[in-house]
């Protein structure tokens, strides 16, 4: 039986993943986790949206331990006995026009159509991400378009005004002809769990990944052309990708660097948790629990140990 039943939706890790346990990582610190990726925004739950729908039991049938956007892991905290155990940072949430649209910045979106998943993050991150962007209230127009696939269809059929993605959508939306690109902002994430387990089977999870973050980051050009193959990998034999152009991708993507993945980081989980309270969507007297036992150093490689909060925060330059 696994250690870890971990349910994530995010695309980069399963390159990381997979190098951590080519190498034997998992095995080396002593957990066995159990990981099943399922691609971002592609939810459907019954309620009105992610803070009207238990979103977290159907995730739970692939693992009770979840890799998820920060908003939903306080949410998910907030309404369950679930604690956060880690705290990391996912490349860019990318908002795209039709390449013909007039707009040029996000400025040029007041009042106009995000095609969101409402049963997803984005249901609260861009509402954040376009408030500090300075939206009013009414500026901010979210429509629910299911799965990115469908959402690169809606905005080149004029169906909504721009998308919002993560990756893998996002670098195949930067290399895809039809597309412009008005804005990019960071993805806060967090891991939660209803599992349990010992303060050193987390350690030695997020270990384990870090030291596959530490080869990856050794060796990014080594590992571009692995990447570039999951993401041909990820849009294969799917007609919205028809105007991704891959030689030119394969010719002018460079892998980013990856953050490590930390103990949790409770400044900007309460700062999360202070914004979703203003807004309704987590309960005034909500405790928001965390594994505090985690040791931070420990689960960092040597020469990320003891480095400062903005530059374990900072975000990796676009592409």
């Amino acid at each position: 039986m696994s250690d870890l039943n971990v349910s994530h939706e995010y695309f980069t890790w399963k390159l990381v993943q997979d190098v951590a346990e080519e190498n034997g990582y998992f095995e080396a610190e002593g957990v066995d986790p159990d990981l099943s990726y399922f691609a971002p925004g592609t939810q459907e739950f019954d309620g009105e949206n992610a803070y009207d729908a238990d979103w977290w039991d159907d995730m739970d049938e692939d693992g009770g331990t979840h890799g998820v956007c920060e908003w939903n892991a306080v949410q998910e905290a907030s309404e369950t006995d679930r604690d956060i155990i880690g705290s990391y940072s996912e490349w860019d949430r990318v908002v795209f026009v039709d390449a013909d649209d007039d707009a040029e910045t996000i400025d040029d979106l007041r009042g106009r159509s995000v095609g969101i998943n409402k049963y997803a993050t984005s249901f609260y991150s861009m509402r954040e991400m376009l408030e500090n962007e300075g939206f009013e209230s009414d500026e901010i127009v979210l429509e629910h378009v299911g799965s990115a696939e469908e959402r690169f269809e809606a905005v080149k059929a004029g169906e909504v005004d721009s998308i919002a993605v993560l990756e893998p959508f996002v670098t195949l939306g930067r290399y895809d002809e039809e597309l412009k690109e008005v804005f990019d902002g960071p993805c806060r994430a967090a891991i939660t769990t209803r599992e349990q387990p010992e303060p050193e089977k987390i350690e030695a999870f997020l270990g384990a990944l870090n030291r596959a973050v530490a080869d990856i980051n050794d060796d990014l050009d080594g590992f571009t052309d692995r990447y570039v193959d999951l993401l041909e990998s990820e849009a294969a034999d799917d007609e919205a990708f028809g105007d991704v152009n891959f030689d030119r991708l394969r010719e002018e993507f460079e892998l980013r660097e990856f953050l490590p993945v930390r103990a949790p980081d409770e400044d900007r989980i309460g700062a999360t948790t202070e914004w979703m309270r203003e807004k309704g969507f987590v309960h005034d007297d909500a405790d928001i629990g965390t594994v505090e036992a985690v040791d931070g150093d420990d689960v960092l490689p040597e020469d990320e140990a003891g480095s400062d909060e903005e530059e374990l925060d900072a975000e990796a330059t676009a592409d």
